[in-house]
């Protein structure tokens, strides 16, 4: 069990299941290692690296992954899972993977190579800049190229040839997945009225 965990209400299935996955540094914050760079959560401060490569946190034995969960930074994770944690009988067989700011196509990559037909998850943050990681981590595991801009507050996105043009308030993956008409059979949860789920769980420990 971790203090600032404890603190933050993370449930104790929760802290025993990411506890492998983390270390602490001398003054007790949280370090979650992306192999190229690391994660940095104090009750400060929360540092989320620019990362090449993954923070992974469940069995690494891939056959044995059934659900993959991919969200931008490990914290969010840890959140997700302990705010949602009724929802799953058995923690075995999740895979949790943190991108760092954003996706990138080294992680896709990997993603393609270790866990084709998984079923993959995305909670990344509810503000334009997670809807665009879940686009581009749905195109990146689907290996369609994608190129997306925002200009005058709009999102362009130009896609297997086509253009697409949405404002920020009405993009999704699945208001785009609705325009261009392809399915990425990629699931995105977003908390309701928070903008992360770390966000949330703040929230449900700090004002009950």
């Amino acid at each position: 069990m971790h203090p600032y965990l404890t603190k933050l209400g993370v449930r104790p299935e929760v802290q025993d299941f990411f506890h492998p996955y983390f270390t602490s540094d001398a003054a007790g914050n949280l370090v979650f290692n992306y192999q190229d760079s690391i994660e940095h959560f104090g009750f400060a401060f929360h540092r989320v690296p620019v990362a090449e490569h993954f923070w992974i946190a469940g069995d690494t034995n891939f056959s044995m992954i059934r659900h993959v969960f991919i969200c931008a930074s490990a914290m969010d994770g840890i959140a997700y899972l302990s705010l949602n944690f009724a929802a799953f009988n058995q923690t075995d067989n999740l895979l949790f993977l943190a991108t760092g700011v954003q996706p990138n196509n080294i992680q896709m990559r990997w993603i393609n190579q270790y866990l084709d037909g998984k079923m993959v998850s995305l909670i990344f943050s509810r503000d334009i800049l997670g809807k665009l990681c879940d686009l581009k981590t749905a195109t990146g595991i689907r290996r369609i190229p994608v190129a997306v801009g925002i200009v005058n507050e709009q999102v362009t996105i130009n896609f297997r040839n086509q253009q697409y043009i949405f404002s920020q308030e009405q993009f999704s993956l699945n208001a785009f997945e609705k325009v261009s008409g392809y399915r990425f059979n990629t699931r995105t949860i977003k908390p309701k009225n928070f903008d992360s789920y770390l966000d949330q769980l703040k929230k449900k420990t700090f004002n009950q």
